[in-house]
């Protein structure tokens, strides 16, 4: 049996999906470490988002995002690149636990660099030291670890992150 997967932008009818997985991925690995909450919000973050598709079902999801100060991998950057404006976000990257370990992640991570490429952008992100199947997956395509910074949310949490830039070509 075949498997088709297809990785295409997503659209207002994705959040839905793209919800419940998250759901799922959150009870299975506490990603992401605040909750949802507002799913309108926390989608509506995104200025171009993506979904792979397995067989027609939606099973993940990846999105960019402008640069701005408050997310931590950005400040770093910018304390140590300050000239560097010309920089993106990649983030809410999602699979669901059954669909993953068949390069969903890495293809949805490939569009988004070549997206940023075509903009001429770099981009900046990170993982939570808790995440270290990410921290390797982001290794092994080639993404460079900047530095280690530290990650608050809620009212008095906070946890390591490693912060990583795309590959140069």
């Amino acid at each position: 049996m075949t498997t088709i997967t297809t990785i295409r932008l997503r659209t207002d009818q994705d959040i839905p999906a793209c919800l419940d997985i998250l759901e799922t991925v959150y009870e299975t690995s506490g990603y992401p470490v605040g909750g949802v909450g507002d799913p309108a919000l926390y989608f509506a973050q995104d200025d171009d988002a993506w979904v792979v598709e397995t067989d027609g079902t939606v099973a993940g999801h990846i999105a960019l995002s402008k640069a701005r100060a408050e997310n931590v991998a950005v400040a770093l950057w910018w304390q140590q690149h300050p000239e560097d404006i010309q920089v993106a976000v990649l983030g809410r990257l999602f699979v669901h636990p059954n669909r993953r370990k068949n390069g969903s992640a890495s293809s949805l991570i490939h569009t988004a660099v070549e997206e940023a490429r075509r903009r001429g952008q770099r981009l900046l992100m990170f993982a939570l030291i808790k995440d270290q199947d990410a921290i390797r997956l982001y290794r092994k395509l080639g993404w460079q670890h900047y530095g280690t910074t530290v990650f608050k949310w809620g009212q008095e949490n906070e946890m390591a992150a490693e912060c990583f830039t795309s590959p140069a070509s």
